[in-house]
């Protein structure tokens, strides 16, 4: 029997409507193997709440077995939770850390390994550093705002040639200067970059000379550098800069691809424009992605710190030591104090107003569906932003919640592909790294085909499992790492942020 609503947990007091309900219709659900049913007192658009039970005011609501949030008023059974009328209750993180050594009862969550029939291979391009890029792309890349224009121009003369539009690298504080250098050298040495052409001003804090040197005892890749005030303007710098980055395209040219055992994959995991089947289908299906790449000896990156309050302590369960389980809750608990000293709350931003415009009422809804995209496997490492992991397996990594932010410190760390899941939609993508976009919302799949890779719309309506969609996304991402362009890596698109800790100075 075709169901209106999904239930997530049968703990759970509220159900998700997957089309629109009008008031008065019967809405049909499973909790488990019984079928149930409830009436609609008002309207609940699609991806919305429907309430199980009358609710009274300042009363627990529960989603996915998980607190979501407590009732601002009475509802009535029959009637729509959303945003209006439950509010995320803050975190009480003293009581989520657990005891370290000799004396901690820590259980680690479970390894696994698995064998496949043959080896599961890309095609790739090895570096002299042993890692594996699938592009081979000469960055032309700036040190500062003030030469992005001219690395633009640059990049679009010569094939094979990617450039970032950077819009700080001046006027800084140190911490924010430290955080631009990392992004900057990371993007350098990313495995998917063969060569980098630099242009700096020649003002800025870290001129070009200084990133080149940087750069240059980080990696043996090809770098040369510019600067438009020592050349003498800008169109001097861009003869001078497509010259050199046209001769290093030749060279790229000539590196061949071999194949690649899928264990030196490092993958980025993404979300950004998220409704209430991100947490229901999307999210799931690319965390079975997560799984089974790891089990395979490949690493995954999940990022996005702020998106874990709320199920941070689901997270921190999956620390394989009871060290790393405590680091996860602080790096949650230090960004809700670093708010704070501004005289800020999280709460304010998260959910975003798309995200309740989805069904997403409270950020701890939010993030119990966004956690899911990273897996169940132990976490092995929890990183600072940018910094490239020591490990092999799942890792997780301290980002902002803005998701392009979040994508251009993984990929500063390394990721050679991101995998990025939404409900709403997004264009966005990196230019050194295939961004490949999935949603399980087949409104979305369809409006915005344009930017959409792939559709797991099935989850929703049944006609495929989270476990089946986990092996096809697996399949995908093996083609994307030999060569398959992702739609926003066709259109060119490259999209950047540089996390801040505060204002320019």
């Amino acid at each position: 029997m075709k169901i209106d609503a999904l239930m997530m947990d049968s703990k759970d007091n509220v159900v998700t409507c997957v089309r629109d309900i009008k008031a008065g219709e019967t809405v049909k659900y499973r909790n488990g193997d019984q079928m149930c049913e409830i009436t609609a007192k008002e309207d609940i658009p699609f991806s919305h709440k429907i309430s199980l039970k009358d609710l009274a005011s300042g009363e627990k609501v529960f989603k996915y077995g998980e607190l979501i949030g407590k009732t601002t008023r009475e509802i009535l059974a029959g009637c729509l939770v959303d945003h209006t009328n439950i509010y995320s209750v803050p975190r009480d993180y003293e009581n989520e850390y657990v005891a370290e050594g000799e004396d901690s009862d820590y259980k680690a969550p479970e390894v696994k390994t698995v064998e496949r029939d043959g080896k599961l291979q890309f095609l790739g391009y090895r570096r002299s550093d042993g890692r594996v890029g699938i592009r081979n792309h000469v960055l032309i890349l700036p040190t500062c705002a003030c030469g992005s224009e001219s690395s633009r121009i640059v990049a679009s003369q010569v094939r094979g040639a990617v450039n970032i539009v950077f819009n700080t690298g001046c006027s800084d504080v140190a911490a924010n200067t430290e955080m631009s250098q990392k992004v900057l050298t990371g993007f350098a040495c990313n495995p998917n970059v063969y060569g980098v052409v630099i242009i700096g001003l020649g003002c800025e804090t870290v001129g070009h000379k200084a990133l080149r040197e940087k750069i240059q005892k980080m990696t043996d890749k090809p770098v040369v550098s510019f600067g438009i005030q020592e050349e003498g303007g800008t169109l001097k710098t861009i003869e001078k800069a497509v010259r050199s980055a046209r001769e290093m395209a030749a060279q790229a040219g000539l590196v061949k691809k071999e194949w690649c055992d899928i264990s030196e994959l490092l993958m980025g995991i993404e979300c950004g424009g998220s409704d209430a089947t991100s947490g229901i289908a999307s999210n799931p299906a690319v965390g079975e992605l997560s799984d089974r790449l790891v089990d395979l000896g490949a690493s995954t990156i999940m990022s996005e710190s702020i998106e874990w309050i709320g199920g941070e302590h689901i997270v921190a369960r999956r620390g394989a030591t009871p060290e790393i389980h405590n680091q996860v809750i602080k790096v949650c608990e230090d960004y809700e104090k670093h708010l704070k000293v501004a005289g800020q709350d999280c709460r304010a931003g998260q959910p975003t107003p798309g995200n309740k415009a989805g069904g997403l009422s409270t950020i701890d809804e939010k993030s119990l569906g966004c956690i899911r995209k990273g897996g169940t496997r132990p976490i092995v490492e929890v990183l600072e932003q940018a910094v490239r992991p020591s490990r092999h397996g799942a890792i997780v990594m301290d980002t902002a919640g803005y998701d392009i932010s979040s994508v251009t410190s993984m990929v500063a760390a390394g990721c050679a592909c991101v995998i990025f899941t939404t409900g709403r939609g997004t264009p966005t993508g990196n230019a050194i790294a295939p961004v490949l976009k999935v949603t399980a919302n087949k409104r979305t799949y369809t409006h915005m085909e344009d930017n959409m890779d792939v559709d797991l719309s099935g989850i929703i309506d049944g006609s495929t499992t989270i476990a089946e969609c986990g092996e096809m996304l697996l399949n995908e991402i093996v083609e994307v790492c030999s060569g398959k362009l992702t739609k926003a890596e066709a259109y060119g698109f490259s999209d950047i942020a540089v996390d801040h800790v505060c204002r320019f100075v």
